[in-house]
């Protein structure tokens, strides 16, 4: 069912598309979608995987490779943003008695920014010492946090399915945001991108442990990846939620008391890991942030971010935005204590609700779903008016990746159009995988995982751009069951590819 769910996704983004920051050429990106589509039938009904020895051994060059490609494509493509990211830019480029009275309001209303701050006081540092500028000290902890995230999507898929398939996998994250503008860009969306994939992994490894004692170590280590990811960006929390989920599910399906008892402590873990982690990250990130004074009381309220999350908002171009930034939420909630924040916010979803009735809802949230998955560009250049921004880098090797990354180039066109249909193939895979792959309790996490962001992305405010959090999950989902695929197809018979359901691959 999640495959057909999925596979309907697809079509409803190439049939019924919403807006996003870049149109794109839909005869092109259709092109695209059915010539990857065609390739892969190829490939799959004629070629062969790489053997596992090979595949092992070329991990680490297409590794260093990928990781060296999305940094010179990052410096290649880097702007001055206009929006929040210029915002904390700067803050850190100021002297400290010099912050303004907006500033302060931002950091008040958003204190979950103090990571960013850290991490742009470090880049403005390392900087400062090497003679940098900004964006390229910035660009050095982003390509540091895009290659530990290339290095768990390696790990995951190759425990999953292989190291041919976590080759794959590689590319395929590469390709979707180690080439893209993100990488330019000074927030905290690449930062963020190695926590779900590596508290995946951890538990994983949680669920595979013989010792009681590894288990719970594992899954303390994945409660620790998300608390520290958490800081940095919101959505993690969807992996927290789906894995003590999952554990509660591996106890039920199997029914023991022991089971029970190892799920516990495996949850007590997950919480141990958290808990630890916060308390620990917490004085270290003031430190390294040195936020100014902030007003207390008046953070945003969670309420804020459902409120908007239902509302429409109209684009440049006159189409809808379906739950992103509103205007009339944030000016109505902005500088008031947090309490006050909740009762307006919920006065908004009371309204938004009676307003569309149970029906409208559904409609709106599914347009919702349509909005947030059927951008394979991920609101690059949407926020602000970085549209308007061109590199600042000009030379000729740099000028040869602007002409397909920079809106002005004359490549750039024909790339979203690609890039769409990239998209569109990555989720078919992903969407074949669940109809087609041999069902296990670890796929099962990975899948849980990335329901959980599209149920946090239809709750709350949101927009393409936060799915770059999971696009290392979504690089695995679209390969993990390759090896049964291949096992499949190049022996018949072997019956390595049989489907088992969901509470069967739950079971010892």
């Amino acid at each position: 069912m999640t495959g057909v769910l999925l596979l309907g996704l697809v079509l409803l983004t190439i049939v019924v598309p919403r807006f996003t920051a870049i149109p794109y050429d839909r005869v092109g990106a259709v092109a695209s979608y059915v010539g990857l589509l065609v390739l892969a039938v190829l490939v799959g009904r004629w070629g062969r995987p790489v053997p596992e020895a090979l595949a092992r051994r070329l991990a680490l060059p297409l590794g260093a490779l990928c990781t060296a490609a999305a940094g010179f494509v990052g410096y290649a493509s880097y702007y001055v943003t206009t929006w929040d990211s210029k915002l904390i830019q700067n803050i850190v480029s100021q002297p400290r008695d010099a912050i303004t009275p907006s500033q302060v309001a931002y950091l008040s209303r958003y204190p979950n920014n103090d990571v960013l701050l850290a991490l742009a006081r470090q880049a403005r540092r390392l900087g400062d010492a090497l003679g940098l500028g900004y964006g390229t000290a910035f660009l050095a902890i982003q390509v540091v946090c895009f290659a530990i995230a290339l290095f768990g999507v390696h790990l995951l898929t190759a425990r999953l399915a292989g190291h041919a398939a976590a080759l794959v996998a590689m590319l395929l994250f590469t390709a979707l945001i180690g080439l893209s503008p993100w990488m330019a860009v000074p927030y905290t969306d690449i930062p963020s991108m190695w926590a779900p994939v590596w508290a995946v992994y951890c538990f994983m490894r949680s669920h595979r442990s013989d010792r009681w004692t590894s288990a719970v170590a594992w899954a303390a280590g994945g409660g620790a990846v998300l608390a520290l990811g958490f800081a940095l960006k919101v959505t993690p929390v969807a992996v927290l939620v789906a894995g003590a989920l999952w554990f509660v599910a591996l106890a039920v399906l199997r029914g023991s008391r022991a089971s029970w008892g190892r799920s516990g402590l495996q949850l007590a873990g997950v919480v141990a890991g958290v808990v630890v982690a916060a308390l620990v990250s917490g004085p270290v990130v003031t430190r390294l942030a040195d936020p100014p004074r902030t007003t207390p009381g008046v953070a945003a309220s969670s309420w804020h971010y459902v409120a908007a999350g239902l509302r429409t908002q109209v684009g440049p171009n006159h189409n809808l935005i379906f739950g992103g930034y509103d205007r009339p939420v944030n000016s109505g909630t902005s500088g008031r204590p947090t309490d006050v924040q909740t009762r307006i916010s919920q006065r908004f979803i009371r309204d938004e609700l009676k307003r569309r009735g149970v029906a409208g809802v559904v409609l709106f949230e599914v347009n919702k779903l349509d909005f947030n998955w059927g951008d394979g560009m991920f609101w690059v250049y949407g926020e602000g008016t970085d549209l308007s921004r061109r590199p600042v880098h000009h030379a000729a090797p740099y000028e040869l990746v602007q002409s397909w990354n920079s809106p002005d180039g004359r490549l750039f066109d024909a790339r979203v159009a690609i890039t769409q249909g990239l998209w569109w193939f990555v989720l078919t895979l992903v969407g074949v995988g669940w109809l087609r792959g041999r069902v296990t309790a670890e796929s099962l996490l990975v899948l849980a995982s990335l329901v959980g962001v599209a149920a946090f992305t239809l709750l709350f405010q949101g927009r393409s751009r936060y799915l770059i959090t999971y696009l290392p999950p979504v690089a695995v989902a679209a390969t993990w069951w390759w090896r049964d695929a291949w096992s499949r197809w190049g022996a018949p018979g072997r019956g390595a590819g049989r489907l088992r359901s969901p509470e069967r691959a739950l079971r010892p």
